[in-house]
């Protein structure tokens, strides 16, 4: 059970000069957000974002890209098979193609190429005449494949936000969060260093009279960044909050063919999208190409160009594919479940061996893990020659990019951010690695006690004045939520049941009211876990809830709070 935090003990509500209640005041100072940053926080159209040179290699990495593109130069975009991976790929390469013919790209696939950078993929792009290797959302510790393409005549460019390792790549090295990084927000997703490369490629073109592609242009690929900032899970706040801003401004006047036909096939064509649409609906179904069979799909349906008709059979295709997944995923889990069910798997930070698992899916499948355990989880699976790859996913708190860093020398490669790592490793490595993790989460609980004890973090606690509408209505303008910039919980306590109705085919739903000391009622709603609280939920019994505060607008408009936790008072 997770233990409540009230972020906020001081009940007043004071407000702000600028019309701003106090409450919502103090959650934006406590995301980095000043009173003077507040008006573009909270506007339509923010203006928050910086001057592409600004980041390192950049300015040479577009002489050289539109140099190329003069010389004819075979160029390739090789990306990633994710979400990032697939709209970096897809933009850079609209961008490019309006300054050559002669551009290719290269997804590499999760089951024969691996993450990143191989041998065996730059070996071909040889054989097929690349002379210039742009690489986006990865590349940063790929170091003796750099070397190798090199040898092989190519030239190279990395674009990339993960982490580096303590080598930089010896080639052009566009990643805002390099040692010696001179930009001002390190945060980018893997698309949005592609879009600020493309900025620099617009900006300079431009500046010579070159108007193949211009800024209106760029406007239009705001979409990709907003689809790949908020699937790839970076903060929602500084530079990104107004890209994604824009680019759901983007997604919803419907300019992309493909993604219009996607959005029609999940569903979606008539409703207004958000960053939770993104999230748990856009996103997976990009996600799920590469997991199961291959991300290309995503590129050719983004770029479209082709007949509504074929790209139609694609998103269709995206459809079957992710219900694929699912199916995949939930066998998977039930693999990963057994064997920490049989022991031997470590305690404080799982590192399961599944030999059974589906490679494609372990990554969603550890973090599932990692949020019903409240503890770091690796998954492990063989992959041939005597080699392991593994994914993980860590809990707040625990930045497993420094967990492996502590046994960097156990691993073939591995890379990732403090959040989700991958990796390879020797197969005779893996009982070292799990002891080291073991040790490892051992020495953080001694220093920090409380460090797996799951923690709902909550605003405050309601007070009369903020029970209404027009509270919910402000909340809502800190949109779009995501990382860094999570959806507020405030809570209601010793509160009396005062009705209760279930909802669903099973139902599994609850919709109930409360009322506290104040006389104010609250009508309150539980989502999927009725049968959880039937024993706490019922008229007359005194509860403490705590959730999300939402409007109501079936028949009228009233305040709402979605539930997401209840303790009996």
């Amino acid at each position: 059970m997770a233990e409540w935090v009230i972020l906020q003990k001081d009940q007043t509500a004071v407000g702000d000069p600028a019309g701003v209640p106090d409450a919502i005041v103090k959650i934006l100072e406590r995301r980095g957000v000043s009173k003077e940053q507040a008006d573009d926080f909270f506007a339509e159209m923010p203006k928050t974002t910086y001057d592409p040179f600004k980041m390192n290699d950049l300015k040479e990495a577009v002489f050289r890209l539109l140099d190329s593109a003069v010389k004819g130069r075979r160029i390739c975009v090789y990306g990633d098979y994710d979400a990032d991976g697939v709209t970096s790929t897809t933009l850079l390469l609209t961008v490019l193609r309006h300054f050559t013919d002669n551009v290719r790209y290269y997804i590499p696939s999760r089951f024969v190429d691996g993450y990143g950078l191989n041998n065996a993929a730059i070996d071909k792009l040889a054989e097929d005449g690349v002379e210039v290797l742009v690489t986006v959302d990865c590349g940063s510790t790929s170091l003796a494949e750099i070397e190798h393409a090199k040898e092989l005549g190519m030239e190279v460019i990395v674009t990339d936000h993960h982490t580096p390792g303590t080598a930089a790549p010896g080639c052009l090295f566009v990643n805002p969060k390099r040692a010696d990084s001179t930009y001002p927000f390190k945060d980018l997703c893997g698309c949005g260093v592609a879009f600020k490369l493309a900025q620099g490629i617009v900006r300079v073109s431009e500046s010579k009279g070159d108007k193949r592609f211009t800024r209106a242009d760029m406007n239009e690929l705001l979409d990709l960044v907003a689809i790949a900032t908020v699937a790839d899970v970076v903060s929602l706040l500084d530079e990104n909050r107004t890209l994604v801003k824009y680019g759901l401004m983007y997604i919803n006047d419907h300019r992309r063919t493909g993604l219009n036909i996607l959005l029609d096939a999940l569903r979606l064509g008539d409703r207004r999208i958000g960053s939770e649409d993104i999230a748990y609906i856009i996103a997976p179904h990009i996600n799920a190409l590469g997991r199961m069979h291959s991300a290309e799909l995503g590129v050719d349906l983004l770029l479209g160009g082709k007949p509504e008709e074929d790209l139609r059979k694609l998103a269709l295709s995206m459809v079957e594919n992710n219900a694929e997944r699912k199916t995949v995923q939930d066998d998977t889990r039930k693999i990963c479940m057994e064997a920490i069910e049989k022991g031997g798997c470590g305690e404080l930070m799982p590192v399961i061996y599944a030999p059974g698992a589906h490679e494609g899916v372990a990554g969603i499948v550890a973090g599932n893990l990692k949020e019903s355990l409240y503890k770091p989880v690796c998954i492990v699976t063989p992959i041939g020659d005597g080699l392991l790859k593994g994914t993980g996913r860590s809990v707040p708190g625990v930045n497993m990019h420094e967990l492996f860093s502590s046994c960097a020398e156990l691993f073939t490669r591995f890379g990732g951010h403090a959040g989700a790592c991958g990796f390879t490793l020797p197969e005779e490595n893996l009982d070292a690695f799990r002891n080291a993790m073991q040790e490892e989460m051992r020495k953080r609980l001694d220093a920090e006690p409380e460090l797996l004890t799951e923690k709902l973090y909550i605003e405050k606690v309601l007070s009369s004045g903020e029970k209404n509408v027009e509270f919910a209505e402000m909340l809502a303008k800190l949109e779009p939520f995501g990382e860094a910039n999570e959806k507020p919980l405030f809570c209601m306590k010793n509160a009396g049941v005062v009705s209760t109705y279930y909802l669903g085919q099973e139902q599994q739903h609850l919709r109930f009211t409360v009322m506290t000391g104040d006389s104010i009622p609250v009508e309150c709603i539980l989502f999927r876990r009725a049968a959880e609280f039937s024993g706490t939920i019922y008229r007359g019994a005194s509860v403490d809830v705590a959730g999300e505060l939402t409007v109501n607008e079936y028949n009228g408009r009233r305040l709402q709070m979605v539930v997401r936790d209840i303790k009996g008072a």
